[in-house]
Formats: C-alpha cells, structure tokens, sequence
C-alpha cells in the first residue's frame, strides 16, 4: 500500500505560503507568501534559485503560469502582475481592482490570436475583469449590475482551453458561467449551502468546487448540471489540485488531505500535515509527488507512492486475532482457529507452528528466555518455548489485555468492561477504574506523557492519568471496535487497529489524529511493532501485512523526543527489578484476572468482535 511521505520542505519564506504554482518550465515551481514576495525553486535540487521582491506590497495571493516564460501574480494590494521567470522582472501591473485580488485565470491568445494571451483575475470589489497582457490593458468587465455585496467571486477556472468559457464559485455559494468572447455571464446556478473557496478543472469540461459547507461537487459545462458529490470532509474545503494520474487532492481547514478517484468519487487515502491549514495545493512534474503550502512559512513535498508495506505474510486460513513482537526480531500471530505461528519477517517465512487451544487466539505477550504466553477464548492460558515449538504449561484463564508500567505495576483489562491496576506480584488489586461501555480490547503504557491508553469494543480509545486514575483525554475516529494498540518507541506516537479496517497513528500528547492507513481488504484485528521499527498488522483477510515507516512519514511537524521506552521485557527487567518480579510472577499469577470473554462470530467481517488484542503494553 501506497502512504503519503513528506520528502522535502523547502524553506525561504519570512511568513505564511499563501499560493502555489508548479510545474514550471525547466522543472521548477513557484510560492507566494504574506511576506509579499515570490520564490523560484529548483525541483531537481529544491533549492531556491531566485527571489521576486521588486514587486508587491502585500500577501500574493495567487500563482498562474502564463506561459513557458511568463508567470502571473494576484496579491491583496489590489493589482495583477506579469513577470519574466527568466529575468524576474515584472512586466505587466494591472491595477484596476479597488479590493484585493481573489483569484487569477490565464485564458490564452485572445480569438485565436497569437501573443501572451490574456488574463482574468477576481476581487473583493465585486467584479471579473479581463485583461490582455500584449496590449498591456483591460479588455471588459464581467461582473453583473445587480451584483449584490456577498457575490463577489472567491474562485475562477478555465474547464476547457480555447472555447472561451470561464468558471467562477462566488461567496454566496453560487457557480456562473461566462463566455469571455462575448464578454457576458451565460449561466447562474446555486452550487453550495456556503461559500465556495476553490475550483479546478478536469479533463473532459468537467469543473469541481469545493466550499465551506464540507462539500466537492462534480460539474458539466457548459450545462452547469451537477453530476456528483465527493463527501469525506469535516471542515470548510480550502484547496483543490489535479494530479497528473487524474486523481483529485483536496484540503480542509482542518489540515486533512484527501486523495480521490473522480469516477466513483471515493477516498483513496487521508493524510494530516498541519493541524490549521492548507492553503494552497500544487501537482508536481513526477504525477505521484506534490507540493502544500501550510500555515507555515514552508513549502512540503509529499510523495503519494512511498511504498511502506515491505511484505504479506500468508499462511493461516482464519482470521488473525493477535500479534507479538518477540525480542529476537521474529513475530507471533495468533488466529481465530487456535493457531500460533512464528515468523522471520526479515526472510518472510514461517519458524513456528503451536497448536494447543481449541479456541480463537485473544491475546499474546512475549517473556524473556524465549517463552512466550498465549491466551484463548476457551478460558486457556499456556506458556511456550518459542524456540523449540514446546508447551511448557496450561492454566484455565485467559487475559484480554496486559501492560506492566515502569513502576513495576501491572494494568489488567478484561470482558467487564474494567482496567485494573495490580501490584508488581499479583497479590492486591490497587484500583479498578471504569469507564469504556464495552470490552477492554488493548492496554499500552505511553512513556511521552507517563500516561495509560485503553482501546474498547465501544469504538473508544482512553487516555488516563496514573496517579489519579482519572480520564486524561479520548481518541474518537474509528467507526468500530477497537481491536489492539501499540507505542513507536521513536516517534512516541500512539497506533491503533480497528475493525473498520484502518490503522491510525495519533499525537498522544496533542489528543489529536496525524494520519489514517488502510491496506487490508477486511477490518483489523492485531498491531505489533518489531525491534527493528517495522509494523505488523493482522486482518480478518487471514494476512499478516509488515510496513515501515519514518517519522516523517507520519508527521511534518517536530515531535518532541523523551527517552523511548524498551519494546522488550528483557530490557525492562534491567532498569527495575520491580518488573523482574512482576514478569517472574507472570507464570503463576496469571489466573487472578477473571474468566475468558465469549467468542461472537460476524457473519460479515468487518465490524464484529471475534478479535482481542494483542496482549502487552510492549508491541
């Protein structure tokens, strides 16, 4: 599966990047920013090459390339201008408007004639006005006498070169159509509840807007006839690109992109790179890379075919229900049909095969010395020899989730809906916290903010507060259970698996979602994450799938660094020998925690509970 990867960040600009243009000839792109000047990059190297200062005298609003040497500009100073990419001089000020630019179009040659062609720019004064860059003046004015004060056009788009047509989404929600041959408005129709922010241009005169009612629209023109709706946002729309593939970008107020296929209008992938606002979008000469203006002062380049999926680990013919990372870098997956098999994912081939429950797998937690404990739905606990493929012992109860914290105390959760919270050796239960309406499905301790998080059937992830054991905050995106979690012990952040078949990263100190991964045809049922940094998730599809990814992957933004928590037990049992106890108490102490949970089959697939997570505050 393809994941968005931020690759570069270009870095120039004293204030926010408000507009984007790229690709330019001889592969470079080109930022405006509130800080009034225009930039020039190198997209070989994403080094600047040039800086257009000389020019405006407020934020530049808009980019639009002319031609092959020609760049035009829109800013909040009230004026249109032309610059020679080649000499970066300006060549051309349109200074009609009495508000700030809004928008910028190129037209081409005017009737077929050859030459610079012409330009259309928008602004808060209420009117479209035409101009002709050879003749260096105004050719018309397009806006209507009976313009009203929230009509003035937020938005303009040229859908098909040549015919003269131009698409302009105004503040009042409205589209409107001109033929800029005949210089007059030929359609009116209502496109959104609210105002419309963007517009681009598809193949074929197809238009889609994009407005703060959270809504895309899918257009004809000349019909003006509305032929789709793209729904997935929860914010006000703020940018829409074309990548060269056909694919459609999207950006919201919120800071999420979303990728789209146009002909089912469905969400191809969703990515969070800045908790405000994207305020430009821009397509990249390679179709799978391209550029967002956040609000910052950087540019950042994201490539839409990083490959983060490294292997599929086939083998079991029922659902996986759990997942372990072992300290020796192998991985233990248990299924739904009682199976544990082991795994070498670096050679991606089976090392272990150990059958022993005669119901689905619940939960696994890997001990040092090889051993490993594996837990059912038939009330069936046992302890493993990994090595060897040998049982060592059986006890009649299981546990549906495990973290040891790093004062050595133990957090339990099971099918009552409870977190307990044990002494290091099992003997007194210190406190019983509720608050999940459904099964307790994963544990992990969070070493960034000293905290616990819990993840239910009831859809909820849980952050709590260790010493009063009082809710710190919630995690509220998946749309069914959540079935296991895990700590990148490098970034700090938090993972999770649900049913609805995504695995989700979060900022747990921010109490905030950074991006959404899907891969897996059916929901999740297991996360784990291996010495090595890779991740390993398993699926009802009966595939254990193995990805990589970096920080930047995941986050463009600084994530503050603690010192990262040991993923192993070992490693734990050097720094406190609280914890030693704890996990030498393991072996007999396990049957303190209740009795197993009941197994619900979903005839379905995706959003049933057959699945417990993997067990360990470790993975």
């Amino acid at each position: 599966m393809a994941v968005p990867r931020l690759v570069h960040l270009l870095h120039g600009h004293s204030d926010k990047v408000e507009s984007l243009a790229s690709p330019l000839s001889g592969g470079r792109c080109a930022s405006g920013g509130q800080d009034c000047t225009i930039r020039i990059w190198c997209l070989e190297n994403y080094e600047e090459i040039s800086c257009l200062r000389r020019g405006h005298t407020a934020s530049v609003n808009i980019l639009v390339q002319v031609s092959e040497t020609l760049l035009a500009s829109g800013s909040a100073d009230r004026t249109v201008r032309v610059w020679d990419l080649s000499t970066g001089e300006s060549l051309r000020r349109f200074a009609g408007h009495r508000g700030k630019v809004l928008a910028v179009v190129a037209l081409g040659g005017r009737s077929g004639k050859a030459g610079a062609g012409c330009l259309v720019s928008s602004s808060t004064d209420l009117t479209v006005r035409v101009w002709d860059i050879d003749l260096d003046c105004q050719l018309s004015v397009l806006s209507s006498p009976d313009t009203r004060p929230n009509e003035y056009i937020t938005a303009l788009t040229v859908p098909c070169t040549g015919t003269g047509f131009l698409v302009g989404g105004s503040y009042d929600g409205c589209l409107r159509l001109w033929d800029t041959n005949a210089h007059k408005e030929l359609r009116r129709v209502s496109g959104h509840d609210k105002a419309i922010t963007c517009l681009t241009a598809l193949p074929g005169g197809l238009v889609v807007s994009g407005g703060r009612d959270r809504l895309m629209k899918l257009w004809g023109v000349p019909s003006m006839q509305e032929m789709g709706v793209f729904k997935g946002h929860t914010a006000g729309l703020s940018a829409l690109s074309v990548l060269p593939s056909g694919r459609l970008l999207s950006a919201a107020q919120d800071g999420k992109l979303k990728l789209w296929e146009v002909a089912t209008r469905k969400q191809v992938a969703t990515l969070t790179i800045d908790p405000q606002l994207v305020s430009a979008l821009s397509a990249h000469p390679e179709g799978h890379i391209f550029a967002a203006g956040p609000s910052s002062f950087d540019i950042q380049f994201w490539d839409l075919e990083a490959k983060n999926e490294i292997a599929t680990l086939a083998g079991h013919t029922a659902a996986i229900t759990a997942l372990e990372a072992l300290p020796n870098g192998w991985i233990a997956s248990g299924c739904a049909d009682g199976i544990v098999k082991v795994w070498d994912p670096e050679f991606r081939r089976e090392v272990g095969h150990l059958v022993g429950h005669s119901g689905a797998i619940t939960g696994l937690f890997a001990m040092t010395g090889g051993r490993l404990v594996t837990a059912s739905a038939c009330g069936v606990m046992q302890i493993w020899d990994v090595d060897d493929c040998r049982l060592l012992s059986t006890t009649q109860r299981v546990l549906t989730a495990l973290a040891i914290l790093p004062d050595g105390r133990i957090a339990s959760g099971s099918d009552d809906q409870y977190i307990r919270i044990w002494s290091a050796d099992w003997t007194a239960e210190v406190a019983r916290i509720p608050g999940h309406a459904d099964h307790i499905t994963s544990l992990v301790y969070l070493p960034s903010c000293d905290r616990l998080a819990s993840g239910s059937r009831d859809g909820n992830i849980t952050l709590w507060d260790l010493g009063t054991f009082s809710i710190f905050g919630s995690l509220k995106s998946h749309s069914g259970p959540v079935t296991a979690l895990a700590i990148d012990p490098e970034t700090e952040q938090l993972l999770s698996a649900s049913a609805d078949g995504t695995l989700r990263v979060w900022d747990p100190l921010q109490c905030q979602e950074i991006v959404v991964l899907a891969g897996h045809v059916s929901g999740l049922t297991a996360l784990a994450i291996l010495p090595n940094g890779w991740i390993a998730t398993g699926s009802r599809d009966k595939l254990v799938k193995i990805w990589t990814h970096t920080k930047s992957s995941m986050m463009a933004r600084p994530v503050s660094r603690s010192t990262a928590v040991s993923t192993t037990l070992e490693t734990l049992r050097d720094r406190a020998p609280k914890i030693k106890a704890a996990a030498e108490a393991l072996d007999v102490t396990m049957t303190l925690l209740g009795s197993a949970p009941a197994l619900t089959e979903d005839p379905e697939g995706e959003s049933g509970d057959v699945s417990k997570s993997a067990i360990g505050g470790f993975s």
